[in-house]
């Protein structure tokens, strides 16, 4: 069989440059346009008459034998030929000499040729063909159409346009179904340029985006571990749930499989993924191998799992939240995962979750676990925590609401536990204006506990009273924006709010330094901060405050209500300094904080500044300039410093190289500069032809082992490819999962 570069007529005569062609991935500058066809194309063409033109016709029973420029004709089918003979009793037509046959998503030029007319079947010899519908072409020994399938013998196919061959499937037979768009091979070769990179025995794999049951093509990856393959298979099980199943094989460790379900409904939005490797080589259930000898004992291979369920529902006034994840070991994302925000983790939440609403009541039941990765106290297990609130009127602007809540604290150190009750009444006044409000509330918290393990001398079964009152009150300003002038006109703002905000709140104090911490964290000092009741999370520690919030915020709005630039401005007065802490870490207390953010067209802005004026101290900065013109023009600029522990840089962009339409580079550089160190960095460059799409990837990750407390961090460097063919798939998806997580804003194309 010739290669395909020797003989393209056909797909330079079907080749319409300009047309509409594959977009997003892969950059093209046309496409295979079907020829005109005289009937719908839905059309039956065994019902029409069969039309025979040529320069002689003779009939000779049981036959009809045309000879010189035969034109056959039935419905949308047409060959042409250079004789034919059309069998009354098999009712075929039997062409040879230059054919040429076309039907609505088939084009073929071949030697010889047969056509069923009663029924959609044709073949043809030595054929050079062009599939329309799947943008698909190539040559094959014989090529046989029945119905919506198509079957290749000996056969090479490609998607690229006449002249180029970036890439090829040499195949000893491919099966084509355009009805499901999945292409079965036997014995196939994946070439690039010529050379063989990728040969399977069989192969199944789906043609188009549309989603079908069958092998997805290889991922390919070669890192710390050597040589890393996965197999996908996809199940395409019904429209609603699906499921994948993926044999891994890594060289330093072993075999190993990944399997994912999902399924939607009206009701729920279900995902299970789980992953199982026996007998890592190179674990043994705490230390590396290369760490062993820092382990007592020989090493022994151990297992490695990973589980992963979120789920997400809605039936009636019900709704359902459940997210668990879970991992053999603390190692396992170190080990196993390639981008640094998921090898990083430090804690796996196990979540479940019921709520229920209607009207002003809402109930809630709660169960709540954590897997600490790396070392350290363990996380409290909420089993289970039960609370429900309630909101109503009395008289008027008058009404009241009752919260209450019941939680059960269990942990596996020997640590505190128990449980704690929370009732939280209220007495609330609510005068609303569209052009302002004011809100006045007061109440008693009131909370208990029942512990075990409690410390020498300490009470068992503590209580704590907290009383409460809080006065917020606001304006609502807006005028309408100039469009002749002004920064308004130039942002595309109809209006412009100004909205003070005066809020006071009075906390009574309470010693709490006895209590145990279940859930009390503190939180990042906001503007949103300035008007909460609490400055901790979780109840455990409830701040005692005589305070007066004072803020002014202003927005512009386009004609739609949205926001286009927002500014923010708050101060905190402590009218008494506020006494309840939280662990013996000084931080500084910020009072005032400013934000910014906004959409200037295709640049969006956001910044924010606290500062502890009475300590003279930066609480945290924190600016970022993200552009993003399109889908390949992307700039992120990013830099944070939080006291004691935050202080990083983060560059990230990806942009075409100026002259080209298809070369972008890419990259990320985020930089620590506390530390000293690079927490990640990454550069690259990625080509999207007409067929084939590229990624080159070079990375250097900060590498901190959780099996050895108190080593040295490490950096991790490699090379990532990722090859894409229109038609068939890709090799090293692992390339746009770093680049989704590293380059805010990215999102991969579709070819």
């Amino acid at each position: 069989m010739e290669p395909l570069s020797v003989a393209e007529e056909l797909a330079e005569a079907l080749w319409q440059e300009g047309s509409q062609g594959a977009v997003g991935l892969y950059q093209c500058p046309g496409r295979y346009v079907l020829p005109s066809m005289p009937f719908p194309l839905d059309s039956d063409s065994t019902t029409f008459p069969l039309v025979v033109v040529a320069d002689a016709v003779a009939s000779r029973e049981p036959r009809v034998v045309a000879d010189g420029n035969v034109e056959v004709r039935q419905g949308n089918r047409r060959l042409r030929a250079g004789s034919a003979t059309r069998d009354e009793t098999a009712f075929k037509v039997r062409a040879s000499g230059d054919v040429r046959f076309d039907e609505p998503g088939l084009s073929v030029h071949g030697a010889e040729a047969s056509l069923d007319l009663d029924s959609p079947q044709a073949m043809v010899e030595h054929a050079e063909f062009v599939l329309t519908d799947l943008q698909l072409r190539g040559r094959a020994d014989r090529i046989a159409r029945r119905g919506e399938v198509v079957e290749l013998d000996t056969t090479t196919v490609t998607s690229c346009p006449p002249g180029d061959v970036r890439w090829q499937i040499r195949a000893q037979s491919i099966r084509l179904d355009a009805a499901t768009e999945v292409a079965t091979s036997r014995h196939a070769r994946l070439q690039l340029g010529g050379v063989p990179v990728f040969y399977a025995p069989y192969l199944r794999f789906p043609v188009s985006d549309r989603r079908s049951s069958g092998f997805l093509v290889p991922d390919v990856y070669e890192g710390r571990d050597g040589i890393d393959v996965s197999v996908p298979y996809y199940i395409n099980l019904a429209p609603n749930y699906d499921a994948t199943l993926t044999p891994r094989w890594i060289a330093e460790r072993g075999l190993g499989v990944e399997g994912e379900v999902r399924h939607r409904s009206r009701w729920t939005d279900t995902e299970f993924d789980a992953a199982f490797l026996s007998g890592d080589r190179d674990y043994d259930g705490e230390f590396a191998r290369t760490d062993a000898g820092n382990a007592p004992g020989g090493f022994s291979p151990s297992d490695r799992w990973s589980l992963d369920i979120d789920h997400r529902g809605r039936l009636g006034d019900f709704v359902t939240a459940f997210d668990v994840a879970a991992v053999s070991d603390n190692d396992y994302f170190r080990d196993f995962a390639l981008e640094e925000g998921v090898a990083s983790r430090v804690a796996l939440e196990r979540r479940g979750e019921v709520e229920y609403r209607r009207g002003a009541l809402v109930a809630r039941l709660l169960a709540q676990g954590f897997q600490r990765l790396e070392s350290g106290p363990q996380s409290y297990r909420r089993l289970p925590e039960i609370g429900v609130s309630y909101a109503g009127l009395l008289v008027g602007p008058l009404g009241w609401s009752m919260g209450a809540t019941w939680a059960s604290f269990d942990s596996s150190a020997n640590a505190v536990t128990g449980d704690r009750y929370h009732l939280d009444p209220r007495l609330r006044l609510a005068l609303n204006r569209p052009w302002g409000f004011v809100k006045v509330s007061g109440g008693v918290r009131r909370t208990g506990y029942d512990l075990a393990n409690a410390p020498a001398g300490n009470d068992p079964r503590p209580r704590r009273r907290v009383a409460i009152g809080v006065l917020d009150a606001g304006l609502f300003l807006e005028r309408d924006v100039s469009l002749a002038s002004g920064a308004g006109a130039l942002l595309g703002a109809r209006s412009q709010t100004l909205e003070p905000r005066l809020y006071y709140l009075r906390q009574s104090y309470a010693d709490q330094d006895a209590l145990p911490r279940f859930d009390a964290t503190e939180l990042t000092f906001s503007y949103r901060q300035l008007f909460r009741e609490n400055r901790y999370a979780g109840l455990d520690r409830i701040g005692d405050a005589n305070r007066l919030s004072i803020g002014v915020a202003s927005r512009l709005l386009d004609a739609t209500g949205a926001e286009v630039l927002g500014a923010r401005l708050g101060a905190l007065v402590h009218l008494e300094d506020p006494r309840v802490r939280l662990g013996s870490t000084v931080r500084p207390h910020p009072d005032l904080v400013g934000e910014l953010a906004g959409q200037l067209g295709p640049v969006r802005i956001v910044s924010r500044l606290s500062w502890d004026a009475g300590g003279d101290e930066l609480g945290e900065f924190g600016t970022g300039l993200a552009y993003r013109r399109d889908a390949r023009r992307i700039v992120n600029i990013a830099y944070r410093r939080r006291f004691p522990d935050i202080d990083q840089t983060d560059v990230s962009v990806h942009w075409p190289v100026p002259g080209s339409d298809r070369v972008s580079v890419f990259g990320r550089w985020n930089h620590d500069w506390r530390h000293g160190q690079i927490v990640e960095s990454f550069a690259g460059l990625s080509y999207g032809g007409c067929c084939l799409a590229v990624k080159l990837l070079w990375h250097r990750t900060m590498d901190a082992p959780r099996n050895l407390p108190g080593s040295a961090t490490t950096t991790e460097s490699g090379l990532m490819l990722q090859l894409s063919f229109k038609g068939l798939g890709g090799f090293g998806s692992k390339v746009d999962s770093r680049l989704v997580r590293g380059i805010k804003g990215y999102r991969p194309a579709g070819g």
